[in-house]
């Protein structure tokens, strides 16, 4: 999928409408709703849907009084960072589940009181900062693709909130004014000097700047029309969200008065002011949302995009068992070139566009191997059977199919494997997989009649035309036997044992765990010594952030990363490209010493991958 950064403002985006009204009409109560990512979950998820299905491209997080102040006068005290990394996940997690493209922005609402000035008291600035980093490193480390600090009123709160999020990240920063109906914020900005300011942030203006909830579309469309004549000249891109009209109540509850109907028909007017973006604030539903994206895109004498599910037809290459790209296993790359692969986890939904997209752009890099996890972290996803068919019909690349015990029994996993190969499928990774207590269903059973180690055998006795038991198959297949091999493993007598039954039972090649210092890899081969060892696939992803670090090297198994790498991203004025510098030196390091190399995308977001996939590209060509 294309980088949000890419497309905000290039391209027309219908925005989501109201999370806190909409979970209020859903049964939340106003207590619920600071903490519903932590408490109520499947709630969240279930709105966040509706705004997809609706047409929203731009999802917001549940994360507007997100931050210590705002709970703190609520009386409420919980872990900021973990409230809104969870936030952010959730969104993502609604995002994969729907399955087409979209964009998720981390939500930085006003602190309990403004920043102090000579006019009006308040937090101080560094108190300021200090709650907004809280709430921003949470969100990174949920994976969100860009930032909106929105209903702000005072400059000094906004120059705290874009610092927080120029300290962690570069990623892009929307920030949206209120304005009254006497044309001003509360603090007396009007909205041609709001421009001026944030044009004169520290670090420069933000990606977009915008105006939100207010007493309704007509009014808001007043604000923006007198943003946008500034806004033009110091070449900013304008967002509107405005309330569906004024608040009033009814038998003893908030209720809005604008229809879909009426927003819809506004719509148009606000993208002909030169909004890119457009959605919906207080009153909103995805009713509105679904109006005034129609409404948009009619304008455009285009319709909104259907988002199709892809399959193969019948008349697909490999019908017969030949699935297109699988002529070429990892076997023979590796016998006469570097191997370049990247990882994609498939999608938590049946609908393969943002997948095959980031399939497609990968394979365009130069990746000539896609790996399809199976069901990594034991969360539920599409499975990694029918994604990596999926993948090699749609761009003709090989993929690597991981394929784990962990879900079938015996009988299951020979049916199965019978089953890849009857659909192309000539390269899998043998794993015993991910236990259920670590994902989302703690309480399923796992099977594993047969470990990994047992997996290679059943493989390779397939190679030699007989199942499990010793029994014909008619005739043998050709699957290239891949393992998985942990370097840092603290037990690395234990990891060269389990490596040397690996290879005993046959298996061809060895993919690594991620590592993040050569040393690890160093360590492995001198404890190895001079026995033959199969080709190496050296694994690497690329930190995006301090908080990722932290939760890779804490919380995911098998992965260890040094404190140099973990001090070097906590210091970084630019902890992505910190990342990116860092897999660069490790990779220059280490080529020599492995035969291929497969990239794996923090949150599949494969534009953090891209240098690096250049710079193995180049590599390969070189040798």
């Amino acid at each position: 999928m294309t980088e949000l950064r890419d497309v905000l403002g290039h391209t027309l985006l219908v925005g989501d409408g109201a999370m806190g009204t909409w979970l209020l009409s859903q049964g939340a109560t106003a207590s619920d709703l600071s903490l519903m990512p932590l408490t109520q979950p499947e709630q969240v998820l279930r709105s966040h849907l509706a705004y997809l299905e609706a047409g929203a491209q731009l999802i917001e997080t549940q994360t507007f009084a997100a931050n210590a102040g705002k709970l703190a006068a609520l009386g409420l005290h919980p872990d900021v960072p973990e409230l809104n990394r969870r936030a952010a996940q959730i969104a993502r997690h609604a995002r994969d589940i729907f399955g087409a493209p979209a964009y998720i922005l981390g939500s930085l609402g006003p602190l309990a009181a403004p920043v102090e000035s000579s006019v009006v008291p308040g937090l101080s600035s560094d108190q300021a900062l200090s709650q907004y980093e809280q709430a921003v490193a949470g969100l990174l480390s949920g994976g969100v693709d860009g930032f909106i600090v929105e209903t702000i009123s005072d400059i000094a709160t906004v120059r705290a909130a874009v610092a927080a999020i120029r300290r962690e990240t570069d990623l892009p920063i929307i920030v949206s004014l209120t304005f009254s109906r006497w044309g001003a914020t509360l603090h007396g900005l009007t909205p041609e000097q709001a421009v001026e300011s944030l044009a004169d942030l520290p670090g420069g203006a933000p990606d977009m700047i915008g105006a939100n909830c207010g007493t309704g579309p007509s009014l808001l469309l007043d604000a923006v029309l007198r943003m946008v004549e500034f806004a033009r000249s110091h070449q900013l891109a304008v967002a509107a969200y405005p309330n569906a009209g004024e608040p009033y109540l009814r038998d003893g509850r908030v209720a809005y008065p604008a229809t879909a109907e009426y927003m819809g028909a506004l719509a148009p007017a606000l993208k002909a002011a030169g909004c890119t973006v457009v959605g919906g604030c207080c009153g909103t539903t995805p009713t509105h949302i679904r109006a005034i994206g129609q409404s948009l895109y009619a304008t455009q004498a285009v319709e909104l995009p259907d988002r199709p599910m892809q399959f193969p037809s019948d008349e697909s290459p490999g019908r017969e068992g030949e699935g297109t790209g699988s002529d070429e296993t990892v076997l023979n790359i590796l016998a006469d070139r570097f191997l370049i692969s990247v990882e994609l986890d498939p999608p938590r939904s049946a609908n393969l566009e943002r997948f095959l997209a980031a399939a497609k752009a990968v394979t365009d890099a130069g990746a000539q191997v896609i790996n399809i996890a199976d069901s990594p972290m034991a969360r539920v996803r599409l499975s990694a059977l029918a994604a990596a068919r999926l993948v090699q019909d749609a761009v003709a690349t090989p993929a690597i199919l991981h394929f784990t015990t962990r879900d079938r029994n015996l009988m299951g996993i020979q049916s199965d494997l019978l089953g890849a190969y009857a659909m192309g499928m000539r390269n899998i990774l043998a794993l015993t997989g991910d236990p259920p207590g670590l994902g989302d269903y703690a309480h399923a059973t796992a099977v594993y009649d047969i470990d990994s180690v047992g997996l290679v055998g059943v493989l390779d006795a397939f190679n030699h035309g007989r199942d499990a038991l010793g029994q014909s198959l008619g005739a043998p297949t050709r699957f290239a036997i891949g393992v998985g091999l942990n370097p840092a493993a603290d037990d690395l007598a234990r990891e060269i044992h389990r490596l040397e039954q690996k290879v005993e039972a046959g298996a061809q090649y060895c993919l690594t765990q991620p590592i993040y210092n050569p040393d690890q890899l160093s360590r492995f081969l001198d404890s190895w010594g001079s026995r033959p060892l199969p080709p190496l696939i050296l694994g690497i992803m690329p930190l995006v952030s301090y908080r990722q670090a932290q939760y890779l090297s804490n919380e995911v198994p098998g992965i260890e990363i040094p404190g140099s790498v973990l001090e070097a991203m906590g210091s970084s004025a630019d902890p992505g490209q910190t990342g990116i510098d860092l897999a660069l030196s490790l990779l220059d390091y280490m080529l020599p010493l492995v035969r291929g190399a497969y990239l794996v995308p923090s949150f599949n977001r494969i534009g953090s991958i891209l240098p690096i996939l250049d710079a193995m590209v180049c590599h390969r060509d070189r040798r």
